[in-house]
């Protein structure tokens, strides 16, 4: 049978990467415990070696400051060793920091360049061109237009626009009078009827 899950040769790349940075941190710190259990053999060897002396027993505290100072040696050993490691994890961070910043900006550039093809100066001068033969069109249209007399009279709209506007202000200036004004002036009208009559009689007589 194939390996349906046979990943691509970015994807292994990426994955040994981040196994080699994975290795680098793991003796890393497995060197940082030797060198605490170095740290603590030595200080115990001097602390004998101490005992030793309040014993009088001086050739047992010399034997046990040779181990202590053999336990220190190891110890700078280690803490180069540790350095080293760590100098690499660093360097290999660092690298891959670049290598993501690059592929960013490349990519970036693409798309720029992309764009670029897209919107570039001669797509932007046909679009005028496009527009000004539209433009000249419409002036053809319009003229021909215009020598028919079919040009429109922005005078004469103006004109019956405001005969309009008079009209209708006359109209709204007949305020009609209430019924009620009405009966009254109707009253008053038949009541000044008959002091005329009133009057014709007294002259009459």
């Amino acid at each position: 049978m194939g390996n349906f899950l046979c990943p691509t040769s970015r994807t292994a790349k990426i994955n040994q990467e981040e196994k080699a940075l994975l290795d680098c941190k793991i003796c890393r710190d497995k060197i940082k415990k030797y060198i605490k259990t170095l740290e603590k053999n030595s200080s115990l060897k001097k602390q004998k070696a101490k005992e030793a002396l309040q014993n009088k027993n001086k050739d047992r505290a010399r034997l046990y400051m040779r181990q202590s100072k053999m336990y220190q040696e190891q110890t700078k050993t280690a803490e180069g060793q540790l350095e080293m490691i760590e100098t690499q994890i660093n360097q290999i961070e660092t690298a891959q920091n670049q290598r993501d910043v690059f592929n960013v900006l490349k990519q970036g550039n693409d798309i720029l360049k992309k764009l670029q093809e897209e919107v570039n100066v001669e797509k932007i001068q046909e679009i005028s061109d496009d527009l000004n033969e539209l433009k000249e069109q419409n002036d053809e249209i319009t003229q021909f237009f215009k020598d028919r007399g079919i040009e429109e009279n922005d005078e004469e709209l103006d004109d019956e626009l405001n005969k309009l506007i008079d009209s209708a202000q006359k109209e709204n200036s007949k305020i009609d009078l209430p019924q009620a004004n009405k009966e009254k002036i109707s009253e008053n009208s038949d009541t000044n009827k008959e002091k005329e009559e009133n009057k014709k009689i007294a002259v009459e007589a």
